[in-house]
């Protein structure tokens, strides 16, 4: 055994250095010793390759030594095709012509850079023709070259060494392939929890930065429209925000958000680009914002899909018994006794109704534009906005449509304050108005209901006779001037952002920004899950109540399901006015098919929106 290992090393001795003592490479530096170091050649990489391997066509050594045959260089790409590929899609190469040994210019005993050593190696290289002084006083040089830090960016970091994009220098215009390209490079690094961690950095900077109006119409893929990395931190001037020369040093904010803002007032600058509402300590505002807001969230949907769930039960048991029973529901009195045969009675205005219709296509409008926003990271996000025409033309159609929404709840507004002042009976006060049977203001009797339902949900009661408004009605009306405020408010502020700044401080903002994202939720469940049931789902009008549309509802709906408002119309003998025609058949196929399709809609974005919203 011993015997055939130390004949198989000899023969290994034999054939590599004899091979080396003979080379041709030997000979060439007989003569070319003065230009090429012996030792040093064949101590590099390229010291087991013949000289004949790059200096080719000498086919006769005395003519070349008299100099008449010289030879051509081969092409680095013969070994390096990979590296050539990209070279020569780069910038060194299409703009100034480089060719390798610009860089590589001690080719002869060139030896394969260290790990530990080469991003420095590489900062020394690319500062021989670009002597940047930014980068060198950089937080990113300083750890590459002072402290060996490895895990700091050097140049081919975010350059790239062979294949230097071309708009690496075209900064100043930032089109959208160099913002998303060096976006990228940033996240790359700064997303890694294990380099953040080594570096007693923060892990969560990039989630977070993708949470703000930034990141997620960057994520979603429209870079070129908002401010992406480099335009905040300023490319090579990557240094705390404590340093002075800082871009993002409080001194320099006005100057580094003018760059993409303008018209702003100073307080402005004081947006968090990378707000964390987690944080108590850092961002009190925020963290509060975001505990009120969760709350609102929980109570809400916590009592109405309980409502709901307590209802869906009740009447479909209920009705199950009935049935089993057959039991059949009193009619109610022949209208015909009080004057007139009165079938079909109006329940809604044609101004209602067109009211209720604007609201459906703005409403519909918001979300379909806002939630690909919110959850920007799921591929049914992208493609929405994909088909709406751009992150762009989504947020024009958003601002459209909330300022229609806008003008249409002030004219409510208006309508409500008339209801007060106008056309009081006589004897009655503002106050007797405001708390009467045709008011949607809360009163003592709604609470009654309220308690009434509960006990008819849980067999301890009668169902609850109402008036003319229902407390879940007047709940839905009410949550609009809330969520008018609340979204409406903060919608205001981030519409024109530089100009809210006379009005507000700009970490305001960053309030209004989570205000407006959790209320849009909220509002968007809401109308989809609880107010879709109360109206449409309900045994007795499932699949769709077309009310709204036709704006009318037979004698028999009226005595059945508000029956104290019934008993006060035929009691003050107003019967007769309420009279309506039956709607017409192309009304009803109409609403019926418009309806359904909001409906279907509306359950579509409640899956993709739950579903986002459990994922995220």
């Amino acid at each position: 055994m011993f015997r055939r290992f130390f004949l198989f090393m000899v023969g290994l001795l034999f054939i590599f250095g004899g091979d080396l003592y003979a080379r041709e490479d030997i000979r060439c530096l007989r003569c070319h010793s003065t230009i090429v170091n012996k030792e040093a050649f064949l101590n590099s990489v390229h010291g087991y390759n013949d000289c004949v391997s790059c200096h080719r066509g000498i086919t006769n050594i005395e003519e070349h030594i008299a100099g008449e045959q010289k030879p051509t260089m081969a092409a680095c790409a013969q070994c390096h095709k990979d590296i050539a590929e990209k070279h020569k899609q780069g910038f060194h190469y299409l703009q100034l012509d480089f060719r390798c040994w610009d860089c590589h210019n001690n080719i002869h005993a060139i030896n394969k850079t260290k790990k530990e050593s080469f991003k420095k190696q590489v900062v020394l290289q690319c500062t021989k023709c670009h002597a940047n002084d930014e980068y060198s006083d950089s937080g990113h040089a300083e750890a590459v070259i002072k402290r060996g830090n490895t895990d700091a960016a050097t140049c081919s970091d975010c350059h790239g060494i062979h294949d230097t994009k071309v708009f690496h220098t075209s900064l100043a215009e930032y089109p959208q392939e160099a913002r998303k390209f060096y976006t990228d490079k940033c996240v790359k690094c700064h997303s890694d929890e294990e380099i953040a961690k080594r570096n007693n950095l923060n892990p969560n900077l990039v989630k977070l930065y993708h949470e703000t109006y930034h990141g997620k119409i960057e994520n979603i893929g429209y870079y070129s429209t908002v401010a992406g990395c480099a335009d905040c931190h300023r490319s090579h001037n990557i240094l705390p925000k404590n340093d002075t020369r800082s871009s993002i040093h409080p001194d320099n904010l006005v100057k580094n958000c003018g760059r993409c803002h303008s018209g702003f007032a100073k307080e402005f600058v004081s947006y968090k680009a990378h707000p964390d509402y987690r944080d108590r300590e850092n961002y009190p505002a925020l963290y509060w914002t975001f505990v009120f807001m969760s709350g609102l969230l929980i109570f809400t949907f916590g009592f109405f899909w309980i409502h709901t769930g307590l209802w869906w039960r009740k009447s479909y048991w209920e009705s199950h018994k009935e049935e089993k029973r057959g039991i059949v529901h009193q009619a109610p009195p022949d209208t015909r006794m009080y004057g007139k045969n009165v079938m079909m009675v109006r329940r809604f205005k044609l101004r209602d109704r067109i009211l209720h219709f604007i609201l459906i296509i703005v409403f519909f409008t918001l979300v379909i534009t806002g939630f690909p926003q919110k959850y920007h990271t799921y591929e049914w996000a992208k493609a929405a906005l994909a088909l709406l025409g751009g992150a762009h033309m989504a947020g024009y159609l958003h601002r459209v449509a909330a300022g229609i929404l806008l003008a249409e709840f002030v004219f409510v507004a208006v309508l409500s304050l008339l209801f007060l002042f106008r056309k009081r009976k006589k004897g009655e006060t503002v106050i007797t108005r405001l708390l009467g049977p045709d008011s949607l203001f809360p009163n003592r009797k709604d609470w009654e209901d309220m308690r009434g339902m509960f006990l008819w949900f849980f067999d301890k009661g009668e169902r609850p006779r109402f008036e003319r408004w229902t407390y879940w009605e007047k709940f839905d009306f009410w949550a609009v001037f809330w969520g008018m405020f609340a979204i409406g408010g903060s919608g205001l502020l981030l519409w024109k952002a530089e100009l809210s700044s006379y009005i507000v401080p700009g970490w305001v903002l960053n309030v209004a920004t989570l205000i407006h994202s959790e209320e849009a939720l909220l509002a968007t469940l809401f109308i989809f899950t609880v107010h879709f049931f109360n109206t449409h789902f309900i045994p007795d009008k499932f699949p769709m109540d077309k009310m709204i549309f036709t704006g009318r509802y037979t004698v028999d709906e009226f005595y059945t399901n508000r029956p104290l408002e019934f008993e006060r119309v035929v009691q003050e003998g107003r019967l007769e006015e309420f009279q309506a025609k039956h709607p017409n058949i192309y009304l009803k196929i109409i609403s019926l098919v418009f309806g359904l399709v909001c409906l279907f809609t509306g359950m579509a974005l409640t899956v993709l929106i739950l579903w986002s919203f459990w994922q995220h």
